[in-house]
């Protein structure tokens, strides 16, 4: 058990609010964001070390995967009776929208973001920027836009993914429909240069992952994994010629048998372009499907 794990567990038994229930649920609830920061590459020594940017790489890494807006709310309220009892109830955003995440009884959130073209420029390393572009062209984690690697994973008509980058072991191949995209893969291999991957040769990985969330937080990005869902409405729209029920399109029980089963191919071609091995999983990107 590391330091911030003991001292959370201590902060826990001297601040017994709720039912037996509760404390054990937050408690539980509490240690694992510990380990989640120290997976991250925060070793914060005591729970009053705790900052807004790792209230932000905790939120981006729940997004990355695909938590529901109810869990993360849940979590969120952890972090705020944590931050609350070391007295620093300002580390945390009393606003659950600043993060992308639908407030309790609100309809669910499109966390779909639009690129800024602006805000791109002002991030300083090349190895984040061009992160960020496969992110936009390709629907990426964070990650696998990390540990991307040109000359491994450029192939005529399509990107493949090696296993060891990806989330869960589990390669896919994505196909190239735009223009954008042989644009970003030119500009990409045109950076990186032999056998090298989108982190500098001189950081590891952890190390660059700081980095990258220093950059995108000082360039005014949030939600970056918002890029993730517009490339999987952009695709429903491709593959469906209809914007999904989550961008304003219709309703699963207002749709036509044949926009029903157009709907049914398009998610099934998402979820595999997007890693997933659940089909329910496009409901938080699309919207609701087929019952």
């Amino acid at each position: 058990m590391d330091d911030l794990t003991m001292d959370l567990v201590r902060l826990c038994h001297r601040n017994r609010d709720g039912s037996f229930g509760t404390q054990t649920n937050r408690r539980r609830g509490l240690t694992a964001m510990a380990n989640e920061l120290r997976d991250l590459g925060y070793r914060l020594p005591t729970a009053a070390s705790l900052k807004p940017k790792h209230i932000d790489a905790l939120v981006e890494r729940w997004l990355d995967a695909d938590k529901s807006d109810a869990s993360i709310r849940n979590r969120l309220t952890w972090l705020r009776w944590w931050a609350e009892k070391i007295g620093k109830p300002n580390v945390v955003h009393r606003d659950n929208t600043h993060y992308g995440v639908a407030e309790r009884g609100e309809a669910q959130r499109n966390r779909a973001q639009i690129f800024n073209p602006s805000k791109f420029r002002s991030v300083e390393c090349p190895y984040v920027r061009a992160a960020i572009l496969l992110q936009v062209a390709f629907g990426l984690r964070r990650e696998e836009a990390m540990k991307f690697q040109p000359h491994r994973a450029i192939h005529g008509d399509h990107i493949f993914l090696q296993a060891s980058w990806c989330k869960g072991g589990r390669s896919r191949t994505i196909p190239l429909a735009t223009r954008q995209q042989r644009e970003t893969l030119y500009k990409i291999a045109t950076f990186i240069q032999g056998r090298g991957s989108l982190i500098p040769p001189n950081l590891s990985y952890v190390e660059h992952m700081k980095r990258y969330e220093y950059q995108t937080h000082k360039a005014g990005f949030r939600n970056m994994h918002g890029f993730r869902h517009a490339y999987a409405q952009q695709r429903y729209l491709t593959l469906t010629g209809l914007p999904c029920p989550l961008a304003g399109g219709k309703r699963w029980q207002d749709m036509t048998a044949a926009e029903r089963e157009a709907d049914r191919s398009a998610r099934r071609q998402i979820s595999a372009e997007l890693g997933h091995a659940r089909l329910k999983i496009t409901d938080t990107y699309l919207g609701r499907a087929f019952q």
